[in-house]
C-alpha cells in the first residue's frame, strides 16, 4: 500500500475528475451524483490512497467554508466525500485519508466541520457532535435554518480553534448546492 497523496483539485486533469467522480459514485451506490454537487464541492485538497497498481482505495476531500459560529466568522475546513472501496472496507485506508485530510485542516483552518449520520467512525479520529442549531446563508443574503441538519453536523476542534467556540453555539454556513444545506 502506497502513502496517501494530497492533491488540490487544480492539479487534477479533466479525465482524472471524471473518473474520480465515477468512483465515487461506485463507493457510494448511490448512482449519478448531481453535478452542482461535484461542481460545489471537492474543491480538495483531496487525500487519495491507492494500491501498489495505482487503483484507488480510499478519498476524502476538503473545502474552505466561511462560517459563522455565534455570528462571528471563523475559516474553516469542511470534510466531505469520504468514501472506502467496498472490497478494501474494514482495512483502515479511511482512516488514512480522514488523518490526511485532518492535518490540511488543521494546516489551513481554525476548525474542521463534517455532516453525517455514521458517528462512531469520527468520534475514535477525535471528531466531536455539534449540538447547537445550524443554518445556511442562502445567496440572497437571507438565513434558512436547517432543523434536519441539527445533531448531523460534527467538529474537529484544533490547538487553533478559538477559545469563546463551544459545540452548542448556532453555526451557519453558505448553502453547498439547491438539495443539500451542509
Amino acid at each position: 500500500m502506497r502513502d496517501v497523496v494530497i492533491r488540490e483539485r487544480e492539479e487534477l486533469s479533466s479525465e482524472e475528475l471524471e473518473r474520480l467522480l465515477t468512483w465515487l459514485e461506485e463507493a457510494y451506490d448511490e448512482g449519478p451524483w448531481r453535478w452542482e454537487h461535484w461542481s460545489d464541492l471537492g474543491t480538495g485538497p483531496h487525500a487519495m490512497l491507492s494500491d501498489d497498481d495505482g487503483t484507488l482505495l480510499a478519498h476524502a476531500c476538503v473545502d474552505w467554508v466561511p462560517v459563522e459560529i455565534d455570528g462571528r466568522p471563523v475559516a474553516s475546513g469542511y470534510l466531505e466525500d469520504v468514501a472506502t472501496r467496498k472490497d478494501a472496507r474494514g482495512r483502515g485506508y479511511g482512516t488514512a485519508v480522514v488523518r490526511a485530510a485532518q492535518r490540511e485542516i488543521e494546516r489551513r483552518a481554525e476548525i474542521g466541520f463534517l455532516a453525517t449520520g455514521g458517528f462512531g467512525f469520527y468520534e475514535r479520529l477525535g471528531w466531536r457532535r455539534w449540538t447547537g442549531p445550524t443554518a445556511v446563508a442562502e445567496r440572497d443574503g437571507s438565513v434558512t435554518p436547517t432543523p434536519d441538519e441539527d445533531g448531523a453536523i460534527m467538529a474537529l476542534f484544533l490547538p487553533q480553534t478559538p477559545s469563546w467556540v463551544s459545540s452548542d453555539m448556532p453555526i451557519r454556513r453558505p448553502r453547498r448546492d439547491p438539495e443539500e444545506a451542509w
